[in-house]
């Protein structure tokens, strides 16, 4: 039987859909005047699966709006890292095409060849589709990722501002922040963009709708959640991410109306927790270190201040905070007892100076736990220490520098002791679960680095090895610079120490492959700099 609380991206299916009958109604009614709508919610809150409900001729009907009338366009901003304003104007044209007739069918053939048009001619377009009487809605995803495309300057969102004030067109926007918060070329972008639109906040979802929709997608699969609804109640807290990892580790366990033993209950904790915990991770690494005091003192506190809402914190009606579910409250137990741990105490010497020998010892055993548990481990860490070290060198960063990347290469995988065997040695390919569960390592390995106090910038490079230049790369999707140069460097050493090495799923590719790899999408993926000086330092080896 396939579990029907599966999904951990965003729902396109409407029967796995969390209604949010609330927001729903506050979005088409603003729509159906011509107003353009932020939608504003935190981390996996669900945003984008909203924008696909919002998408749907059903929803439209339900709301008095004529699918006949109305095209949805769905355009993302993730991946568009390097895209041009030109060839973002193209974008939306083409996506428009595809999911509308009428005029625009006519008028596309005219660009269809094409992979960039200006403004003027979107624009013309578009008054040609108001003309004959069609309205377009736009729905924006990612736009926080705009901001990172030098292209998508001011005068970018000036002439979106231009297009979401024309008739016929309106757009909705989804945002971790409001749309006067973003900022773009040092600059906010509230001037020009975010004062058409009005701000719709995504909330936990209503206790009762999800319990609707929770208990009666069970029953259609056999499963009767009636006895653990205090359990999911107690560890999702109603927040559509973790309802799915709770709802899916409890239908995992159990079959029909057997309630599930206090050892079962137990076990969906901790296996919930596991999959819970790097999200809680990401979402903590981007608070402030105010924003993380208050956090952590609403554990005392609970009627501490809370400005915002996340998957870690939530607000009380009286504004006061508290733990968003069971597990945010054990993560930020957690935070707790990491901040007052002062493991410098017993790191350093008696001048106060983390000692060199303890901390190098400390670097060794966590390298062999990696390889104790994946026999392809042994001997990819110190090739990639050789090779990001002598990239660093080939590039004349400081000695600082290159010792630190020693200390960041060997350690880059030790997130990898979180992955259970069964996936870590898997021969065969990994689903879409199992690659999930692959990318939490960059940040459970800086997690793990937390409890040292290393001299050179070791975590961050740690953290993000696997992000890239385009924004496609992980934990985070970072872009360009943003990636600090250690995590660059070290990103291009380890795609070619992984992709001449044997992996149990495949063979090992030569050399001239992987460099092959790097030299084509350096300065798209990689850092153009670094895959220059790897190409040097080989054909000196070669030599």
């Amino acid at each position: 039987m396939t579990n029907p609380f599966f999904n951990r991206g965003p729902i396109t299916d409407p029967r796995f859909f969390f209604a949010r009958p609330k927001e729903t109604r506050e979005i088409m009614r603003l729509l159906s005047g011509s107003q353009n709508c932020s939608l504003v919610g935190g981390v996996k809150s669900g945003k984008t699966s909203m924008l696909h409900h919002l998408s749907r001729a059903e929803t439209w009907r339900e709301h008095g709006l004529s699918p006949a009338q109305h095209s949805a366009v769905h355009t993302s901003f993730e991946g568009l890292g390097t895209l041009t304003q030109e060839q973002f104007f193209h974008l939306m044209l083409r996506e428009t095409a595809e999911r509308s007739e009428g005029k625009i069918a006519v008028v596309w053939p005219r660009f269809q060849s094409r992979d960039a048009i200006s403004f003027l001619e979107l624009k013309e377009v578009l008054d040609q589709i108001a003309v004959a009487g069609e309205r377009l809605i736009f729905m924006l995803d990612e736009v926080e990722l705009a901001a990172r495309n030098p292209s998508f300057d001011l005068n970018f969102f000036s002439a979106l501002r231009n297009i979401a004030a024309r008739p016929g067109v309106c757009f909705v926007t989804a945002t971790e922040r409001p749309l006067h918060e973003l900022d773009i070329a040092g600059r906010d972008i509230g001037s020009p963009f975010a004062d058409l639109f009005s701000v719709v906040r995504l909330r936990p979802l209503d206790r009762d709708v999800a319990w609707k929709s929770v208990s009666s997608l069970a029953l259609e699969h056999g499963i009767d959640l009636s006895e653990e609804r205090d359990l999911i109640e107690e560890l999702a807290g109603w927040y559509p991410f973790a309802l799915q990892l709770v709802c899916y580790e409890i239908s995992e366990l159990k079959s029909g109306r057997e309630p599930l033993t206090e050892a079962a209950r137990e076990y969906v904790r901790t296996r919930a927790y596991e999959h819970y915990e790097p999200v809680l991770s990401m979402v903590w690494a981007r608070m402030t270190e105010p924003e993380r005091e208050a956090a952590l003192a609403v554990l005392t506190e609970p009627s501490s201040a809370v400005k915002g809402e996340n998957l870690i914190l939530t607000a009380d009606a009286d504004g006061g905070g508290r733990p968003a579910n069971a597990m945010a409250a054990r993560f930020l137990s957690e935070r707790k007892r990491d901040h007052e741990a002062r493991v410098e105490e017993y790191l350093a010497t008696e001048h106060g100076v983390p000692d060199r020998a303890i901390m190098y010892g400390a670097v060794r055993v966590l390298m062999r736990a990696v390889e104790a548990r994946d026999r392809y481990a042994r001997g990819h860490a110190d090739c990639v220490a050789r090779l990001s070290t002598a990239v660093a060198r080939e590039m004349g960063c400081s000695e600082e520098l290159i010792e630190g990347m020693r200390v960041a290469a060997r350690l880059h995988d030790v997130g990898l002791v979180s992955i259970s065997d069964m996936i870590l040695l898997k021969p065969g390919a990994l689903t879409e679960l199992e690659t999930e569960m692959i990318r939490t390592h960059p940040l459970v390995g800086a997690q793990i680095l937390d409890a040292l106090e290393f001299p050179w910038s070791v975590k961050p490079a740690v953290r993000y090895h696997h992000e890239r230049l385009d924004g496609t790369g992980y934990p985070e999707g970072l872009m360009g610079e943003e990636i600090p140069l250690a995590a660059r460097i070290l990103g291009v050493a380890d795609v070619m120490a992984a992709m001449t090495a044997v992996r149990p799923y495949r063979a090992a590719h030569s050399q001239e492959e992987a460099l092959a790899e790097l030299v084509t999408n350096a300065g798209g993926k990689y850092d153009r700099d670094a895959v220059g000086a790897l190409e040097r330092v080989m054909e000196r080896e070669a030599a």
